[in-house]
């Protein structure tokens, strides 16, 4: 059976059907929640409430073909969710874990310089520096240029620096 019997199989009620959808997206799914999750049982947890999300929404799908866009928004959303509910969003996690604190900085201290950065340049931080993804790969996943990346981090860099330069301290990392 191809994908779009599947999907048709799956809105009209068919179990089986919507296991084999799944399996199709199985790798998709996981590779997308582990980039923006910080270990396998959040990513778990994501994936287990947005294939319930799925299964319970399917009738809404209007467009068979977009399934696989639909899908992976409804997993962005429960891997944000999932963050927030957890309270270690997974730009400050990394950050603090990684960054080489000097000159009696602290670890609140670096979480409140990161506050006062907006959520897209704390996004392109962490996935470039942290995570260690391309330019290509972080355009890919946020659905943004490769340009609008660049410039975010570049910008992002700049007020991170302010930031630290205002508050007096240095961190090297």
């Amino acid at each position: 059976m191809n994908e779009s019997e599947l999907i048709k199989k799956a809105k009209k009620g068919n179990k089986v059907a919507f296991v084999e959808l799944l399996k199709l997206y199985e790798k998709d799914i996981y590779l997308f929640a582990k980039h923006m999750l910080v270990n396998e049982e959040l990513i778990k947890d994501a994936v287990q409430e947005t294939i319930m999300t799925v299964y319970e929404k399917i009738d809404d799908l209007r467009n068979i073909d977009s399934f696989k866009f639909w899908l992976l928004k409804i997993l962005g959303n429960k891997c944000r969710d999932t963050l927030k509910r957890q309270r270690k969003i997974l730009y400050l996690d990394t950050y603090i874990e990684k960054v080489h604190i000097e000159n009696g900085y602290e670890e609140i201290e670096i979480r409140q310089c990161l506050e006062e950065l907006s959520e897209d340049y704390k996004k392109v931080i962490v996935l470039y520096y942290f995570n260690d993804l391309s330019y290509k790969e972080i355009s890919a996943l946020l659905n943004i240029s490769e340009g609008t990346v660049k410039s975010r981090l570049s910008r992002a860099k700049e007020k991170l620096s302010k930031i630290i330069d205002k508050e007096g301290r240095v961190i090297n990392g």
